[in-house]
């Protein structure tokens, strides 16, 4: 399928066309200047919205204590540039006694106009229509470019039409009852002219400067208006482009004209779609909202370093203008994707607020390092609540994992060298409000801290802090490693200059090793932090329809319940921070989604992207739909404070990091494309280091081609691809899960079992040797004496038979002992990861009852979905008994199953399971598996799936 940019979006003839709403959803923007959706004829207070128009504002407590935020920063309206003013036969025209007969508006995606329609009735009977066109270049300057056709429809008059600026009234403040818009203000602007075409605004300590021009007919031109006498049905037009800046940035050149503009936009998108769109068959509505939602998103990023790109975008000023964690978290990712310029801007903003930040940690108590503020403009803090915002160290991490993703997404090595100063001072922060806890075996655990879910702060060992931290250490050593490698000189003046010494980042890589993030609670459950799972359920309604818990109850009551606003460890899930076995994914999911009340809008896109990766259809859907839709159908209720930029970008997410399964791995690209009855088929486009390859996905597997660029090396489930100038089919797997023996295969114990057999037989005067040791492989320890005793000529009493059993068990645990990870084979850890990434299940089915102690020692204990008990399974390999048992604890069908075994007896239960065999050790030794390698190193997943898959076929065609 060939993505594109979608229809137009239009607003819905049934609503309200003067809706608060719609000022936020037909807003434009480029990066530098933004312009709510407002009607020209009508936008007599400010509309405009300038990233350096801001002020900082005391803020007062009651009980204040070192460290609280002193001062907030609030983005203010500016004054607008599209306001008309329209007078007929010398007196003006009162529109707030007119009706609107007709009113239509849609945002073309393709050329990034807004296209309005206005036919208006004056309280004379008198009507006329205003057709209006906007666009803000997205490649351009601070430039709102408008053309308006005025048309008379039955009267004949003289019409004057007189572009000015809507400057807005007296300062007022509201909604402040709300915390999540906080204290919005209005300021009073006042204007002086510099000249025929500049203007200058003032309020307070801002001072801005428009420069406009008017292009019109000369006939037409009367002073500042344009002004013809009009018979019914004809038109009088002008386009006007104004420039919008701070007074310190005047500029002289000329403003270019709005056809040029026009054509220099359609050519950016059309670049930017090219590199960008997506496709849904069959569901036009969502692929419309989400290619909406991109675009607004790719408008509302910051192109200018000096300014993150906040919360609510350019679109309103909502949260105050603040820049959050989720533009590194939610925005960045679709960025580096699409608009990989865009991403850069991102970090670039972070790294110029450096210094700030450190003087934000030694307001903290921190001698050295920094830590970023949880809300903000400038750099500083700006939340007076700290529970909920300061305690949120997680920027720290969440900044590291967008550079992380940067990097990797676009292979910008500069950019690593650039931001590494940022990346060691903010790791120092982690040592300081963390430590190595004795009791929990030297654990690095971190205290006192609130995560992204607000409704639960101030507690030890959150786990999506805990994670972030953990990638955010290891990057930070890594980082240090590859610069003193690289370019050491540089490093060194790095390290003098902030004091770096060489323990420093070995310290952070230990704490990365050590860090305390259990993935293997109660039933699967991964406790959202170290006290979560104890605290009582939360006793009122947990879901008001527009309505966040936060508005009813104090944070308190919150707090010391079980409810989530959005879901950490589902978070934590969704950006790819930890990797656990599917089934336990699955438990949390099913643990903590009906404990969120979703009011947050980032708590739909992760929800979606785990339960698209999980195969939760109807879930998957529902919390897709939420976040593309959340702003064009007004979902929480409040898009006339701006649209939500996150959750906007997280739709994409959704599409890619859910359904598409896109993960980077060891700075590779992995996906891992699947489909549901609602999403039998989609596309979509990636950037990936330069190049820009195109999706495909049925379900019949998925098609990747290279639209522009170098050919790209990427991974599909695991099987490694080149796309270059033919199109590349990979077939969906048809294997679910990996069932694993473990001796012989995943670890040598068969030299430890030899010796505890050969040495108990030695004591009991038993006949054993090596040759006969090959007969006991895959065969469980009753049944192996019994097989010694037979071959020995004899019978053991009852008593003496049991004894023998725990004799043997002791001496092969005594050797355990010295087990370590360095016991594992080669190549497993890298095996394992593969089968995560393609999104296989993996279950162990091992005839040792020590299996459990074994897997523990080697370090891979978390890494399965199951582990089948040996000594409740009825009959013993050769019989499938141990082997169906694992799959039905996955809930995977036998036939998706492929059985990994070193010995025949393994090998026979496989096949007797109906599953497909693949046999480890020398050619010609087994009889029976479909693939056989001579170690598990050798076996790759895209073997696996080939195997599989064939042997499927056969099957099917047999």
């Amino acid at each position: 399928m060939s993505p594109t940019c979608a229809q137009p979006i239009e607003q819905p003839a049934s609503q309200d066309p003067l809706a608060d709403s719609y000022a936020s959803l037909f807003a434009l923007a480029n990066g530098l200047v933004g312009i709510k959706g407002s009607v020209d004829e009508l936008a007599l207070a400010p509309d405009l919205i300038l990233p350096s128009a801001y002020v900082t504002r005391p803020i007062t407590y009651h009980e204040a204590f070192p460290g609280y935020a002193s001062a907030t920063e609030t983005r203010v309206l500016c004054p607008s540039p599209v306001a008309l003013r329209i007078a007929i036969d010398g007196l003006p025209v009162d529109l707030a006694t007119a009706r609107i007969d007709h009113f239509t508006r849609a945002l073309d995606l393709a050329s990034g106009v807004l296209d309005r329609t206005t036919r208006w009735q004056l309280a004379d009977g008198r009507t006329f229509e205003i057709h209006a066109l906007r666009l803000v270049p997205l490649d351009g300057g601070p430039l709102i470019a408008s053309r308006i056709v005025f048309t008379a429809i039955d009267f004949t008059g003289q019409v004057a039409l007189e572009p000015v600026f809507g400057l807005g009234h007296d300062s007022a403040t509201g909604d402040a009852d709300d915390p999540r818009i906080s204290a919005r203000l209005v300021r009073r602007w006042h204007s002086d002219a510099i000249d025929a075409q500049s203007t200058r605004f003032t309020s307070g300590e801002l001072s801005l400067v428009y420069r406009q021009t008017i292009t019109a007919p000369a006939e037409h031109r009367h002073g500042g208006g344009i002004v013809a006498r009009l018979a019914p049905g004809e038109t009088l037009t002008f386009d006007r482009v104004v420039a919008a800046t701070p007074a310190s940035a005047l500029q002289t050149d000329p403003l270019p004209g709005f056809d040029t503009l026009a054509g220099e936009q359609a050519t950016t998108l059309r670049h930017f779609w090219a590199g960008a769109a997506c496709a849904i068959d069959g569901n036009p509505a969502l692929a419309r909202a989400l290619a909406f939602n991109q675009f607004q998103v790719l408008q509302s990023a910051s192109r200018d370093p000096a300014f993150g790109t906040a919360a609510k975008g350019l679109t309103g000023d909502g949260y105050e203008g603040h820049t959050f964690w989720d533009a590194e978290a939610f925005l960045l990712p679709v960025l580096a994707f699409t608009a990989p310029d865009r991403a850069r801007t991102l970090i670039e903003y972070r790294i110029g607020t450096l210094d700030v930040a450190r003087a934000n940690a030694r307001l903290l108590g921190h001698a050295s390092g920094a830590l970023y503020a949880w809300r903000t403009i400038g750099g500083r803090e700006c939340s007076s609540h700290y529970p909920t915002g300061a305690a949120q160290v997680h920027i720290n991490a969440d900044i590291a994992h967008a550079v992380k993703l940067c990097v990797e997404a676009t292979g910008d090595t500069a950019l690593l060298a650039d931001a590494a100063e940022m990346l060691f001072e903010t790791a120092r922060i982690w040592p300081r409000i963390g430590r190595f806890d004795p009791a929990r075996g030297g654990a690095f655990c971190i205290y006192g801290v609130t995560g992204p879910d607000e409704y639960t702060a101030l507690i030890d060992n959150d786990f999506y802090t805990n994670a972030a931290a953990r990638q955010h250490l290891a990057f930070a050593a890594d980082t240090a490693a590859r610069l003193q490698a690289d370019d050491p000189a540089r490093f060194a003046a790095l390290a003098q200059r902030i004091g770096l010494d060489d323990d420093e980042p070995r310290l952070w890589a230990r704490a990365a090793a050590a860090m305390w993030l259990p993935t293997d609670g109660p039933d699967g459950v991964s406790a959202q932090d170290d006290s979560f799972l104890a605290r009582p359920a939360f006793p009122f309604a947990l879901r008001v329809p527009g309505r966040p818990l936060l508005l009813d109850h104090h944070p308190m009551t919150l707090f010391r319940h079980q409810v989530c606003k959005q879901g950490d460890v589902i978070q934590a899930l969704a950006m790819g921070l930890v990797d656990m076995p599917i089934t336990r994914q699955a438990a949390n999911y099913a643990f903590y989604e009906p404990i969120t009340s979703h009011d947050s809008t980032l708590s739909a896109p992760a929800f979606a992207v785990v339960a698209a990766r999980l195969g939760l259809a109807e879930a998957a859907h529902h919390f897709f739909d939420e976040a593309a839709f959340v702003d064009l159908e007004n979902r929480h209720h409040n898009t006339d404070h701006g649209l939500h930029m996150a959750a906007l970008a997280g739709s994409w997410n959704v599409l890619a990091f859910g359904y598409a399964g896109l993960t980077l791995r060891e700075g590779a690209l992995h996906l891992r494309p699947q489909t549901t009855p609602d999403m039998a088929r989609y596309g979509l486009r990636l950037n990936w280091r330069g190049s820009t390859i195109a999706l495909d996905v049925t379900a019949q597997g998925t098609t990747y081609t290279l639209v522009d660029g170098a050919p790209v090396a990427l991974f599909d489930h695991g099987r490694a691809l080149h796309v270059g100038d033919a199109p590349v089919f990979a077939p969906a797997p048809t294997v679910k899960a990996l069932i694993f023996d473990l001796d012989g295969v995943l670890t040598d114990t068969a030299e430890d079992h030899y010796e505890a057999w050969a040495e108990l037989a030695r004591r009991h005067g038993l006949a054993f040797d090596r040759a006969f040791n090959e007969r006991l492989k895959g065969v469980d320890r009753a049944n192996s004496l019994r097989l010694i005793c037979e071959n020995s000529g004899v019978t053991l009493a009852d008593d003496v038979f049991t004894a023998c059993l725990a004799e043997k068990n002791a001496m092969y645990r005594d050797r355990l002992d010295a087990y370590t990870p360095a016991n594992l084979f080669a190549g497993v850890a890298n095996l394992f990861a593969a089968a995560r990434s393609a999104g296989l299940k993996i279950a162990l089915a091992s005839a040792s009852r020590n299996a459990p102690d074994v897997i523990a020692r080697l370090g891979i204990a978390d890494q399965f979905d199951f582990i089948a008990d040996a000594g409740a399974v009825a009959a013993p390999k050769p019989a499938p008994d141990i082997f169906l048992a694992c799959a039905h604890a996955m809930g995977v069908d036998p036939s998706a199953c492929v059985g990994i075994e070193d010995a025949q007896a393994g090998v026979d239960a496989i096949r007797a399971a109906g599953m497909v065999a693949i046999g480890i050790g020398p050619a010609g030794t087994l009889d029976g598996p479909a693939l056989t390698v001579p170690r598990i190193g050798e076996l790759s997943l895209d073997a696996i799936i080939t195997t599989h898959r064939t042997a499927l076929a056969a099957t099917h065609q047999a």
